[in-house]
């Protein structure tokens, strides 16, 4: 089994060291109120690295950013299907019926 890793950490740093400097932080002060070392911090800027939960819930209260926003840049949200799709005669007539319905209403 092949696993993939779902985020860009090169994103996820950007966006921390981009939060980080707006917040007029240096990285010394920013890896002192999350309690990591400077080098630490600097490798999730760089990408290297990804904080555990308990430091990604840190840097989210210190930096004012949701978690959702920290990561939107970095998730991988391509959807994987099958190359082949086989659908049933029944899902078919419903999938028809559907686009029916919407071209007739809109």
């Amino acid at each position: 089994m092949v696993t993939k890793n779902i985020i860009d950490k090169n994103a996820f740093g950007r966006k921390i060291k981009t939060a980080r400097e707006k917040m007029g932080l240096t990285q010394f002060q920013l890896s002192e109120k999350i309690d990591v070392s400077p080098n630490f911090l600097g490798d999730i800027e760089r990408g290297i690295k990804l904080p555990s939960l308990n430091k990604l819930i840190l840097l989210s209260n210190t930096l004012k950013l949701s978690l959702d926003s920290m990561f939107s840049e970095s998730l991988d949200n391509i959807l994987y299907e099958p190359e082949s799709v086989y659908y049933t005669d029944r899902q078919l007539a419903l999938i028809k019926q559907v686009i029916t319905t919407i071209n007739d209403n809109f």
